[in-house]
This record gives structure tokens, sequence and C-alpha cells, in this order.
């Protein structure tokens, strides 16, 4: 009896279990599309947001704030950040990871994200401890969830190493500038940290934005500053894709109003400064210093000096 029985409880069992839904499968097949697109992008050369071309400094200054509209962009929450950590040609880690808060910490280091694994026990795919540093970068993309848009933010090379409790790894920009927006006068740059255990589990992610104004000065060196909260949300937000064409062009001049303010409060405001300055860089080449010509000549542009004769 048991034996005849058998086949009709289990033929009821499997008629009792929820068959797969479409919507279930269609959203797998999502999520490893994305994953796919998001690390092709990781490994392609991240591209810079050229702003304020063809406009020189007193054009900047004397531009009036962007008119309002009603346009909120997204907050730093509403992105995932893919990080892909690579030794050359050899993959160590890649995974995804959220805002878990916001951090100020000084006006010298400014705005830290805080950023968590989204998903438990990633650990290291290859060994960490025979990284080759002179090859050892990251590349990073942040993705909006709700739309799935991405934007390769950077790629940036190991700068340090520090073993503890926790192994901490420096990252910053070196050589060509990538990744976030640029005028002739400043750019923006990402630094990062990323702590893993001993065992070779990843804690977390530090990003900070920072701020690189060029120096107008003959003996300077370049003016590096926090980088404000908001200018990098709608940064983020622009990149990332804004379908209204009001509120697109908005947040453009809404960054190129807040860059053109941190120029200002880092020097670029004081035009009695500058006069001081391509004075100097004019002695200097008068000196036979031929290497202050074409930091002169961009000084005399940004002013709205006649530069022809330095074509002749």
């Amino acid at each position: 009896s048991d034996v005849r029985d058998a086949k009709p409880w289990g033929l009821l069992a499997r008629a009792q279990l929820q068959p797969p839904k479409p919507r279930d499968e269609a959203d797998a097949l999502a999520r490893v599309r994305s994953h796919a697109r998001r690390r092709l992008l990781a490994k392609a050369e991240p591209s810079t947001r050229r702003v304020l071309e063809g406009v020189t400094l007193l054009e900047a200054l004397s531009r009036p704030a962007p008119a309002p509209v009603a346009y909120t962009p997204n907050e730093l929450s509403d992105f995932t950040f893919f990080l892909r950590f690579t030794d050359g040609e050899r993959l160590i880690f890649e995974g995804d990871f959220g805002v878990s808060h916001v951090s100020h910490q000084s006006d010298e280091e400014g705005l830290v994200l805080h950023l968590s694994p989204r998903h438990a026990n990633l650990k290291w795919m290859g060994r960490a401890d025979e990284l080759q540093q002179e090859h050892v970068k990251i590349a990073l993309v942040a993705v909006r969830d709700h739309d799935q848009a991405m934007v390769s933010l950077s790629h940036l090379n190991i700068c340090y190493a520090a073993h503890g409790r926790e192994r901490i790894y420096g990252f910053s920009v070196f050589g060509v500038i990538r990744g976030l927006a640029a005028s002739a006068r400043s750019n923006l740059q990402l630094d990062a940290l990323l702590s893993v255990t001993q065992d070779g589990y990843v804690n977390g992610l530090e990003l900070r934005p920072e701020h690189h104004v060029d120096t107008h000065g003959a003996m300077e060196a370049d003016d590096i500053g926090p980088c404000d909260e908001s200018l990098f949300q709608y940064l983020l937000t622009y990149l990332a894709g804004i379908h209204n064409p009001t509120a697109r062009a908005f947040v453009l001049a809404r960054i190129e109003s807040l860059l053109v303010e941190a120029e200002r409060e880092m020097g670029w405001g004081d035009l009695q400064r500058l006069a001081a300055d391509l004075a100097e860089m004019e002695e200097k080449i008068g000196e036979g210093y031929s290497g202050y010509v074409s930091q002169a000549k961009a000084l005399r542009v940004e002013l709205g000096m006649d530069v022809t004769s330095d074509e002749e």
C-alpha cells in the first residue's frame, strides 16, 4: 500500500511547490547583465567632464548665479559603488559597496563617504600578500540604484599599504587625471582607502573627493581643498543622466558655479594677486626661464589680456 501511495503523494507534493516566477527569472537576468556592464565599464578608461570650456576667469567670476529650478538631485545613498581591484592582469577582488554614512572630518580632509560591502563575507579572489605594488590599481563605477545608470568614476593607483590588525590600502591618482569634472583652473579627484582583514575579508571602503586647484603663482604648489558635498552630489546625478533638459542645464550650471566659487576662495578671485603673479612670471621669463612662458600666457588669457604678441 505504501508503495502504491508513494507516487500520488509525490505528485501532490510537486503540485504544491511554487513554480518559478517569470519576474524572478527576469530580475536574475537583469542582475547578471548589470554586473557584466559595470565590469566592462570598470575596465574601460574613464573620461573627464570638461566644464566652462572657452570661458575665461573674468567671465566665470561675473556670471550670475543659475536661476533656481524645482529639481532635487540624487542622494549619495542612491548609488551603489562597484570596485574592481587588480594587480596587473590578475583580479584580486570586485564587489558592490553602499554608502553607510557620510562625514566631514576637517577643513583639510573634508567630505568622506564611508561604504560597506553590499554582500556579507566578501573575500579576495587572489593572494593579498603577494601584490606587485607598482601594478596595483582599483577602478570605481557608480551605479544609480533605481535605473542602473552607470558612470566610470576613476582609475586609482596604490600609494601606500599599512599592515596591522587590518590591512589598509590607500589609492590616489597619478599621471593623467580622468574620471570627474575639470575646468581650466581646477579638477575633482578621488582618493580611496580599502580595509581588509588579515584573512582576506573586505571590511569597508572610504572615498574622499578632493578639489585640486591649479596655482597661478610662479613658485607655488597646487592647492588641494575639500570637495563640497552638494557639488559631488550634483556631479554624480549629472553624470548618471538627467532626462529633463531644463533640469539638466540647471544642474550643469550649478556644478560650474560651485567650481568657480571654490576657485575664487583658493585665490582665483584676487585679481591684484593674479596681476602680481603674472608680473613675477614675466620677470622670470626675462631672466631666461622659458618654463614660465605657457603659464604666463594662460594667465593672461584668464585675465582677458592680449596674447597675440606671444604667437608672433
